[in-house]
């Protein structure tokens, strides 16, 4: 198989999966989604001019970075997110596995075939974990985990000062 039909099948294959999520969370997944795609080109740009690991071949248009970057990195987590959200140990067990074999088994073996060279395994490891928890972060924030305010009505009860009843010790006072 060729380096290029590696290359476009991350690209595409993941993207297809997506048919057999429902809707709803797609919807409901598709801003971590993004959000990792995001990270992921903060981080490959900061790898990249740093040296910790370099591209050696991509698919055209996408000529920058590998195609796995646009297909694998937003469409997994969303799969991840999907059957482990709300148990965060099993989304942490889970993270942990993927972000391994993908670091210390599927980017060397796409090292060997000459798409890249990733020579700070560990420091990626990190990455991926560290943009795992921020994925998780973000989608409890975008379900509003966080928010500790209830949304309630206040406009019914809204009223001028004058109109408040005075309370029963206000109301013998005599100034």
């Amino acid at each position: 198989m060729s380096n290029q039909t590696i290359l476009w099948g991350t690209l595409i294959i993941p993207w297809l999966t997506l048919f057999f999520m429902p809707r709803e969370d797609i919807r409901r997944f598709m801003p971590a989604g993004l959000l990792a795609i995001f990270m992921t080109f903060i981080a490959s740009e900061l790898g990249v001019a740093n040296g910790w690991w370099y591209f050696r071949e991509t698919i055209y248009p996408l000529a920058i970075l590998p195609a796995f970057y646009y297909g694998l990195y937003p469409t997994v987590p969303m799969w991840i997110l999907k059957y482990t959200y709300g148990r965060f140990w099993l989304f942490l067990l889970v993270e942990t596995l993927n972000n391994a074999l993908f670091v210390f088994i599927i980017l060397p073996w796409v090292a060997s075939r000459g798409i890249m060279d990733f020579p700070s395994r560990l420091l990626g490891f990190i990455f991926t974990m560290i943009m795992a928890f921020s994925i998780y972060g973000f989608q409890m924030w975008q379900e509003g985990v966080f928010s500790h305010s209830e949304k309630t009505n206040t406009s019914m009860s809204l009223q001028p000062a004058a109109a408040k009843p005075l309370t029963k010790n206000q109301e013998n006072k005599e100034d």
